[in-house]
């Protein structure tokens, strides 16, 4: 080794001596020699240089490459635009779009949703370990995680955020999640939460993002929601409030945020993010257009937003969500009653037509209340698309009885005309929808009337009052698919969502049984059972799972998102998101 190293320093100092002579050498020798040459020899002399260099340049090239290899650069901004304004970026009581997004970016809870929707370690050190009763889950905390003010983070900022939440002084949206539940600290990283009963669904709760106890012990109830520490926040998230940019009227315009040099699971590689507020959907349409931001986000169904999938420019993500539309039939109604005339809708309904005409193709048809990504989902032998047959909708009124009357071209039985009503809001994707479907069953000779109201105005007189015949409506589940909420029979009645009024002891058996078990298998059987049961029964025409549309810049790369438990979880690989790339010796 000694000699090869001597070696190598003897061949640097030769080199180094022969580049000093260099300024000696007499260069006009060369002019001279191709002086002498004849035409020819000198276009076959410069033919020779241009090959030696250019094979020169390849040789480097290739070198290069192959002894270096292309990282992560870090650096570079990501800017998305929001709609409204931030107001409470803080855990246990954010519910606006801005305000839950923040929250993901600052905060962090015990654990998260990756980008394919699967539950992920965060603060916690591995998923929980469940107690052989299924109502005891200890939860072991890292301990590398600090506060963006330099605190220690501990099992008492667990404890103190799921109090304070459960804490009806506090008011917060979350506590009807954790009102059976009890914390407590076994030491500063081990915790212990206790269940009432057994609960399939409750590990999702533990997704809640924790707060700082040392920041917010001493603010009182009353003073909570108004502290200033709701937007200057302090969280362990990946990103930490670096300015906030208000406008002369008051109103914030953007909210800087910088990476956290101290993020437990390394500094994120997007040096910034910037948030930008906005009023309309127009306004970021224009912005994305003039490059003001890099991205933002929709759902079809809440907004008449459509892009260009084939600018090159932009990368649009569709990312499927647990919320579906679907068509809610009033089985209180004797003639909905009969389930061969909800087998004739549901045949009658072309829902690829409505889901291409309506939402531009932006989202799936689905036949059942089980989402593919959830528990318990089953294909059937056939599409939804398969499903649309006018002769099978017409065979199956004919069953119930309800022929047709050549004088009126309606379909009557004992003398009266099959006549129902559509009821759903004036929202114009859902009027569209709404009468698309009218012309849809109209061709079964049923005379379909639609009831279009204003939101609030439908919630009151029809919704709660179950006051239609059908309901053209829309249903968020959540990350866990657990359907008692919805189709249970104890939720007939309002404030339950159970809107179709569905009762079915059989259901109701295996929808309790599902989710009073953390068992995943046991689980997956029973509610591919209740999803039978619900394919059989028709108590509803479902028609279309949401999807999250997230345009970005081409640019930004290793956004990883498949599907997402809810928009405000997006942000939940923004760690590993970059711009640039920069290569570096193997």
């Amino acid at each position: 080794m000694r000699k090869l190293i001597s070696n190598f320093i003897a061949e640097i100092k030769r080199i180094a001596s022969g580049i000093r002579l260099l300024p000696k050498f007499r260069f006009s020798i060369f002019g001279k020699v191709f002086s002498l040459m004849s035409k020819r020899e000198k276009i076959w002399f410069l033919a020779l240089l241009v090959l030696m260099g250019t094979s020169f340049l390849l040789v480097a090239n290739f070198f290069y490459l192959s002894h270096t290899t292309s990282v992560t650069a870090s650096g570079g901004q990501y800017r998305e635009g929001l709609i409204g304004q931030p107001r409470l970026i803080n855990p246990i009581l954010a519910t606006s779009g801005p305000d839950q997004a923040l929250v993901q970016l600052v905060f962090s809870g015990l654990y998260k949703y990756d980008g394919s929707g699967n539950l992920v370690p965060d603060l916690a050190d591995a998923l929980p370990e469940v107690s052989p009763g299924q109502k005891h889950y200890t939860v072991k905390l890292k301990k590398n995680v600090v506060w963006h003010n330099d605190k220690t983070f501990t099992a008492d900022d667990v404890v103190f955020t799921i109090q304070t939440l459960q804490n009806p002084d506090f008011h917060s949206p979350k506590r009807n999640d954790w009102i059976n539940t009890k914390v407590e600290k076994i030491d500063d990283y081990t915790i212990l939460f206790t269940n009432k009963d057994i609960s399939g669904p409750f590990v999702q709760n533990l997704t809640q993002p924790i707060l700082s106890k040392s920041l917010w012990q001493n603010v009182p109830a009353e003073n909570f929601a108004l502290s200033q520490d709701n937007l200057e926040a302090i969280g362990t998230g990946p990103y930490l409030i670096k300015e906030i940019k208000k406008m002369s009227s008051g109103k914030i315009r953007s909210i800087s945020l910088e990476s956290f040099s101290h993020y437990y699971q390394n500094k994120p590689n997007l040096d910034t993010v910037l948030l930008v507020f906005y009023d309309t959907y127009e306004d970021l349409i224009n912005a994305l257009h003039s490059k003001s931001i890099s991205g933002f986000g929709f759902i079809p169904f809440d907004r008449n937003l459509y892009l260009d999938k084939n600018n090159k420019n932009l990368r649009i993500l569709e990312l499927p969500l647990p919320q579906y539309q679907a068509v809610f039939f009033n089985l209180g109604n004797k003639v909905l009653a009969d389930r061969n005339v909800r087998k004739a809708l549901n045949s009658a309904t072309n829902k690829t037509d409505i889901l291409n005409q309506v939402y531009n193709g932006s989202g799936r048809t689905i036949d059942g209340p089980l989402l593919p990504e959830q528990i318990g989902f089953k294909e059937t032998t056939q599409s939804p698309d398969a499903q649309n047959s006018l002769a099978v909708a017409e065979a199956a009124l004919d069953t119930a009885g309800w022929k047709l009357n050549s004088q009126t071209g309606l379909r009557t039985k004992n003398n009266l005309p099959l006549e129902l009503t559509l009821s759903t809001n004036d929202f114009n994707l859902n009027v569209k929808a709404a009468e698309m479907l009218r012309d849809q069953w109209q061709k079964l000779h049923i005379k379909i009337n639609l009831n279009i109201l204003p939101t609030k105005e439908l919630t009151d007189k029809v919704i709660r009052p179950r006051q239609f015949d059908m309901l053209l409506f829309g249903q968020k589940l959540g990350a866990d698919p657990d359907p008692f909420a919805f189709w249970h029979s104890s939720q007939i009645k309002n404030p339950g969502l159970n809107l179709s009024g569905f009762a079915n002891t059989a259901a109701d058996k295996l929808i309790t049984e599902a989710r009073a078990t953390t068992n995943l298998a046991v689980r997956q059987t029973k509610y591919g059972q209740f999803q039978d049961i619900i394919r059989a029964e028709v108590p509803a025409i479902f028609l279309n799972q949401s999807v999250y549309v997230y345009v970005i810049e081409s640019s930004l790369k290793n956004v990883t998102l498949k599907n997402l438990a809810d928009p405000k979880y997006r942000f939940s690989d923004i760690p590993n998101w970059y711009i640039d790339e920069k290569r570096v010796w193997k």
